[in-house]
């Protein structure tokens, strides 16, 4: 907040390659406040330290929100200045040119904006991917701008901003992206300090010239534990999903969660009700789901049931798939339910089927010794809080083990017996839902498999022996 008129000032840096239409991104978002655009260009108009657009509008928590809009220099010379902005941001909107020839440059761009942001305190700043040049005939399909800049766990908004498409949208979720983190940054007792002086770009200018230009961590403390509640069970009606829209405070982790929403979130989508009172719903790769105990009758109680789960998160953030959250909806009729969002990952049974369908029964043989010694390992894992184990609930990212389904509530506990009685019992039942999975499949045979698997026993580990044993004993 500025300490002369208690407003709450936030960074949007606009980031990209050259060329990408950052500084026309400004103008056309300028045109449509009836602002200008302050910049400080080359004879060819490119620019040099900044391109700066101001504009106040809305409230955060009773205050006025200030938003400066600055867009980086792509010029490989002045990575400094670059660097120096988005060390300032509070969210970054990157944008780039979504043609062929240009996403091997965008990629390289965003690894580094990946570690320029990996620098920043927690919360870091939220990412926008703003695919401009989308009225061009060989603009790639989003599908695979996504995967050549491997950016599945950020917001992706298209544009073409020479015609103001979509440019407004990806401004407004960087808004609410760095209101998520100034809301954390309150939270923990650090209010956010304008980095610079409220509508002078001329201060700004004599920062990013000052060879000395420091700033300092920030600490964060942890948050209050809170107290435990007794929800009611839902009523016999359809409730709203979260979507990227959500208040400020309703979602976790405050940034990335928000942009898990905006991809998870479409039009139309209905949730389903379960037997046992919950809600789901499937859009795509991403899954919807809230408990049955998941309906509060008030906000103040939602948000004290988002806290605990949001703790419940940061305990096991390390062995979590990336891409999920947890957050809030008001229900429709004065309620509010807690959900979980979660990205379908690729899981041990997936891997396993993936190699019965390419490979056949040996391929299949080849691949369970080590699907087996993973699975034991996550079994194993003493971290706490204690997590769900099988076939279908881990999976792998970036050579580490981790757990692809949705979050326990806290306090859970695994049913199945302590000891080796109890990792007979796993072994037993994942053999059984593995066997009953491969018999689906037109390539199984189940004298193959056991020709194949047999021989391979000797040697393994005791658990590891064990599953494959009762993979044989099930067939």
């Amino acid at each position: 907040m500025t300490p002369d008129s208690e407003s709450v000032v936030i960074r949007l840096v606009y980031d990209g390659p050259p060329f990408s239409g950052k500084t026309t991104s400004l103008t056309t978002l300028a045109a449509g406040m009836a602002r200008s655009v302050f910049s400080i260009a080359d004879d060819a108009g490119r620019t040099l330290y900044f391109d700066w657009l101001e504009y106040v509008g809305g409230s955060f928590e009773g205050n006025p929100i200030r938003c400066q809009i600055v867009s980086v220099p792509g010029q490989a010379e002045l990575a400094d200045r670059r660097r120096a902005l988005l060390a300032e941001a509070d969210a970054v909107v990157f944008v780039l040119n979504s043609t062929p020839g240009h996403l091997a440059a965008a990629a390289d761009h965003l690894r580094d904006l990946r570690i320029r942001l990996a620098e920043s305190t927690e919360p870091r700043p939220g990412v926008v991917v703003q695919a401009n040049y989308r009225d061009q005939a060989d603009a790639l399909p989003l599908a695979d701008v996504r995967a050549a800049l491997d950016a599945e766990d950020l917001a992706l908004v298209e544009s073409v901003a020479t015609e103001n498409q979509g440019i407004r949208e990806a401004f407004v979720l960087s808004v609410r992206l760095a209101l998520d983190r100034v809301r954390e940054q309150l939270r923990h007792g650090r209010p956010p300090e304008g980095c610079f002086t409220a509508g002078e770009p001329a201060s700004l200018l004599a920062r990013l010239q000052d060879p000395d230009l420091v700033i300092p961590p920030r600490p964060i403390s942890p948050p209050e534990p809170p107290p435990s509640l007794s929800p009611k069970a839902p009523a016999d009606l359809v409730p709203r999903l979260p979507d990227s829209g959500a208040p400020i405070g309703q979602v976790w982790p405050p940034v990335e969660g928000r942009a898990a929403l905006h991809s998870a979130f479409r039009e139309g989508a209905v949730p389903r009700p379960g037997r046992d009172g919950s809600w789901r719903c499937q859009v795509g790769d991403w899954h919807f789901y809230s408990a049955a105990r998941h309906e509060l009758e008030s906000l103040d109680d939602a948000l004290r049931e988002l806290l605990t789960w949001a703790q419940l998160y940061a305990g096991s953030v390390e062995r979590l798939s990336r891409q999920r959250c947890v957050a809030l909806a008001e229900t429709g009729w004065g309620t509010w339910r807690l959900w979980q969002v979660v990205r379908l990952q690729v899981s041990l049974r997936q891997e396993l089927r993936a190699a019965l369908r390419e490979a056949g029964p040996a391929g299949l043989a080849r691949r369970l010794p080590d699907a087996a010694a993973r699975l034991v390992a996550a079994r194993e894992a003493r971290a706490t809080p204690l997590l769900p184990c099988g076939l279908d609930l881990i999976g792998e990212a970036q050579g580490e083990l981790v757990y692809t389904g949705f979050l326990p509530p806290p306090g859970w506990q695994r049913q199945e017996e302590k000891g080796e009685a109890g990792a007979t019992a796993f072994a037993r039942r994942e053999a059984r839902a593995l066997v009953e999975t491969a018999r689906k499949e037109e390539m199984w045979n189940a004298a193959e498999l056991e020709a194949a698997l047999r021989p391979r026993i000797p040697g393994q580990t005791p658990a590891v022996a064990a599953i494959l044993t009762a993979i044989l004993d099930a067939l």
